[in-house]
């Protein structure tokens, strides 16, 4: 999730590259995946949306990526979220039957209801916008696009997911958010607790 970092760094698409990814702000242990992504979520000082909450989804025209959102969108809709979505991607969604209104992109300001108005009025609790990936061809357009989306959500602090398998692993700590980032242990009682240890 992009939120902290790019708040200061004005103007910076919240894209993670190949550097930032292997590094980070935050590092958790859990008693699996979902607690020490839970625990990062929190440390990293990221609003994790109710379960109630909203969620604006856009995905580039890669359609492989709109057929892999949808068991993620699905999952939201069964934890009651209202699911938005760009006009593309809601049309995927509510084909597949996932119920997802349209929200026209920024650039589109004037025609309503628009992705900037949802975003100002905190409407929106999440963002998922998957850019392009860059061996395709020429999508300056869409990269246009997903760049508005993104920067204007980390402008009014709207926790921003940039792609499905962060996506995947938000959904697993939200299905089971009473359980997790509970347990705090320090690490030599983790260390105990690993079976191969000598």
């Amino acid at each position: 999730m992009t939120l902290p970092s790019f708040m200061r760094l004005s103007g910076a698409d919240p894209v993670l590259g190949v550097e930032m990814l292997s590094t980070g702000e935050v590092a958790c242990i859990g008693e699996n995946f979902s607690d020490a992504f839970s625990k990062a979520i929190q440390a990293a000082e990221v609003h994790i949306p109710p379960k109630d909450g909203t969620i604006l989804i856009s995905i580039g025209v890669d359609q492989e990526n709109k057929k892999r959102v949808i068991p993620i969108a699905k999952a939201f809709q069964e934890m009651n979220f209202r699911i938005y979505a760009t006009a593309n991607t809601a049309n995927v969604l509510n084909e597949s039957g996932v119920n997802s209104t349209i929200l026209y992109k920024v650039k589109d300001a004037q025609v309503n209801p628009n992705i900037l108005d949802y975003l100002q009025e905190q409407k929106i609790d999440l963002v998922i916008n998957v850019p392009v990936a860059n061996h395709q061809a020429d999508y300056s357009d869409i990269l246009t696009d997903g760049y508005i989306i993104r920067r204007q959500a980390v402008e009014f602090n709207v926790p921003v997911i940039t792609n499905l398998q962060l996506a995947e692993a938000l959904v697993d700590v939200l299905k089971k958010n009473n359980t997790n980032g509970q347990s705090i242990s320090s690490l030599n009682e983790y260390m105990d607790k690993i079976s191969w240890k000598q």
